[in-house]
């Protein structure tokens, strides 16, 4: 059917109807980055004085963020899991997700509670589970796959109880936040599902479900999303694909300086560790090249998303570290040489999920990023 896109000149002003600071663009601090986080620190600040969050809040933040991967999704499901079992695992203030990773985010973000769910979204599915192959009208459609049995799957694991709970936290200053790519504009969007959980619009569910499916919605492959907007009072629709077209890993756009609101909100900066689950190897991994369109082009993807793996972990690195915190990174090890036999292999996943979940309990972290892929071990 057809859209009514945002014109070009109205796109840095569109809205969510009904919603506040719903979203924000992930490569540039604007204005309503800015009065989001200054709105976080100050319940933050709220939140411990009454008691609902502890004291230690004001003095330190961990932060979480989980990337892309496809089927690789089941490594952070896993590695959580193990986290959670090793202990010791944070109440982090923010969690960010991509792509797979933004279909794990939400229970990572309510925390070991929902253990259970996160490692059976990515264990007990697989590729009937997840999309539809639509054949040669494929090749002449928006996808060549349909997406619908995914939507179907989020829309099952996001409840309304779900929904609340996420609501509550945003209320004590935590954050939920999921990138996609508005493919319109080709920037990213940093969407925030907290807010919009705690929101009063009645579709508040489904416009969720709306963002966790674009946000995985791989390009030419799954058909593009599309999310309604108001630009200068005027419904309108966007055009989103998966965030992991930008990056395949994000927390906070650059040169956002946390420290200042810190000394604002706490009166002094806080320490800050980001942990990041990588649902992918970092290193090359060697295998004949099928010489056909599709082969060709999937190798070629694979390989430009190892390069830009190790862009975005040295690019948060340095970030990390020019505002004095401290990063973590954990990938799936050279060691696990195990191949899916297809997109979403449910064999493989499960296999994978008790790679990461060994990792998880092992608290096995990297600190340093590769300066290539070739040099990740």
């Amino acid at each position: 059917m057809p859209r009514s896109a945002v014109p070009a000149p109205l796109a840095p002003a569109a809205v969510v109807e009904g919603v506040k600071l719903a979203r924000f663009w992930g490569d540039k601090p604007g204005a309503d980055i800015r009065a989001a986080v200054a709105l976080q620190y100050e319940q933050t600040r709220r939140a411990v004085l009454s008691g609902k969050r502890p004291a230690q809040a004001l003095q330190r933040a961990d932060f979480l963020a989980i990337s892309g991967g496809g089927a690789d999704g089941a490594f952070s499901a896993g590695f959580l899991s193990g986290w959670s079992r090793r202990g010791g695992r944070p109440a982090f203030e923010v969690v960010t997700g991509v792509s797979t990773g933004a279909l794990a985010a939400p229970f990572a973000f309510l925390g070991p509670r929902h253990d259970r769910e996160l490692a059976e979204v990515f264990t007990a599915y697989g590729d009937r589970d997840i999309y539809v192959d639509r054949g040669v009208v494929g090749l002449v459609s928006n996808g060549l796959y349909d997406n619908a049995p995914l939507r179907r799957l989020i829309a099952r694991y996001m409840s309304d109880e779900l929904i609340d709970a996420i609501a509550h936290e945003y209320g004590i200053g935590r954050r939920l936040l999921i990138q996609t790519t508005n493919i319109d504009a080709q920037r990213p969007v940093i969407w925030d599902l907290t807010a919009i959980a705690a929101s009063n619009r009645p579709d508040r569910r489904d416009r969720m479900i709306d963002i966790l499916l674009a946000s995985a919605a791989l390009p030419a492959i799954f058909p593009p999303v599309r999310l309604d907007v108001l630009a200068d009072g005027v419904p309108h629709q966007e055009l989103h694909v998966d965030g992991a077209t930008v990056s395949q890993v994000f927390f906070a756009p650059p040169d956002l300086r946390l420290s200042d609101y810190e000394k604002r909100y706490f009166g002094q900066p806080r320490a800050r560790t980001l942990y990041l689950i990588r649902n992918g190897r970092l290193g090359p991994e060697y295998a004949e090249t099928q010489e056909t369109t599709i082969g060709v082009a999937r190798r070629a993807i694979e390989t430009l998303v190892k390069y830009q793996t190790v862009a975005d972990l040295t690019r948060l690195q340095s970030q990390a570290r020019a505002a004095n915190g401290t990063i973590y990174f954990a990938a799936i090890p050279p060691s696990f040489g195990l191949m899916p036999r297809s997109e979403f292999d449910q064999a493989y996943m499960r296999q994978l999920f008790k790679v990461g979940r060994d990792e998880g309990e092992a608290g096995r972290w990297q600190s340093q990023a590769p300066r290539t892929p070739a040099s990740a071990h």
